[in-house]
Order: C-alpha cells, then structure tokens, then sequence
C-alpha cells in the first residue's frame, strides 16, 4: 500500500526552528496539521497505516538550487502530523523504519511531497 501526499509548503530546517519560542513553533505546527489534512483529504482516499510498519519518503521542492545541509531537513513537524491525522502510529523506530529525504529544485511550484509505504 501507498500514499501520496503533496504539501504546498517546505518545513523550515532545523537551525531556524530551534531557535524559535515555543509558541511560535506551536502555531507553524498548527498550519502544517491543517495542510496535511487538507492533502489527506484532496488525494480522496481513506488509507492508514495502523498496525503497520512503514517507510516515509519526503521530496522537498525548494523554488532555488541554494546548497542546503539535507541533516537540517527531517521533518519532525509532518511526521507529528501523520500521527494527528490517523495515518501512522506513532514515528518512533519500531513503526517508521526507514526515513527519506531528498532535495530538489520547483522555481514555480515550492512543496514537500510524501510517500508512505507499508513494510511487509
């Protein structure tokens, strides 16, 4: 089983949301539970992942080609999300067994598209 989906937004790298007040981390965490509802809902199916090991892969989209440090891209805030939405269990090691990052450049259309996949 898969699921795809695309997020009109890039989770901001670690070094800038480390250094945020936690309020202010709280309210971009509250903004990406409404985007990945939303691509939950827009994709029109009702999968989940419950019970199941998984694989997420992330594809970050960013509208330049500026060299970036990819250890400062997990993505800690959509990962909560998934487990929000129903989607996976939790994003512990013991459910999520392989995580994905990749960078790659949108001038016109800036996004994080992920793909979950069941581990059998």
């Amino acid at each position: 089983m898969i699921l795809k989906l695309t997020i009109p937004k890039l989770q901001r790298s670690l070094n800038i949301l480390l250094r945020w007040h936690w309020a202010v981390f709280q309210k971009e965490q509250q903004v990406f539970n409404a985007l990945v509802h939303i691509a939950y809902r827009v994709q029109g199916k009702k999968m989940h992942f419950k019970g199941r090991k998984v694989a997420i892969a992330y594809t970050l989209y960013f509208k330049d080609k500026k060299k970036r440090d990819l250890s400062n891209y997990g993505q800690k805030m959509i990962d909560d999300c998934l487990i929000k939405e129903g989607i996976i269990d939790d994003d512990n090691n013991e459910v999520v067994l392989e995580e994905i990052v990749r960078i790659r450049y949108d001038k016109r259309e800036p996004r994080t598209e992920v793909v979950i996949t069941d581990i059998v």
